[in-house]
């Protein structure tokens, strides 16, 4: 995300980053147990405003074939929006992308080092001072 902090970014958009515990308490005295097996969701969030031409469509489809595909196969989801967080006083807005990873919470150590390996490239490779992370638990079954 141009021109802002790791800090400022991510208080800018208004997200709260959450510790993913390795498990879960789900189920309630009073209420239903729920199916399926704890698992980690990490939403990254890029930015593709870059000093020069910003990031193309083909750039980060190719980042995400080239470096993120690899380290996690199984599979992911990419969403496009329209991020804008509050910069010295002015909106500032840009395109971005979502990567929604989802993986088992009994290996979250070693995939935190490969999510951590990504973000760190998109920085290095498109002059991004931060990629957003969250990280939250989720109940799932296929």
């Amino acid at each position: 995300m141009k021109q802002l902090g790791k800090i400022g970014a991510t208080a800018a958009l208004m997200m709260t980053a959450v510790a993913a515990p390795a498990a879960v308490a789900l189920q309630q005295d009073d209420g239903p147990k729920l199916a399926g097996e704890t698992w980690v969701r990490t939403e990254l969030f890029f930015g593709t405003d870059r000093p020069g031409p910003d990031v193309t469509e083909y750039q980060f489809s190719r980042f995400v074939n080239d470096t993120v595909t690899p380290r996690f196969p199984d599979g992911l989801t990419v969403l496009s929006g329209n991020g804008q967080w509050k910069s010295d006083g002015k909106i500032v807005r840009e395109r971005s992308k979502l990567v929604i990873i989802l993986y088992p919470a009994d290996g979250a150590a070693g995939s935190g080092k490969k999510i951590e390996e990504i973000r760190s490239a998109y920085e290095k490779q498109f002059q991004q001072e931060s990629v957003l992370r969250t990280d939250s638990t989720e109940q799932v079954s296929f």
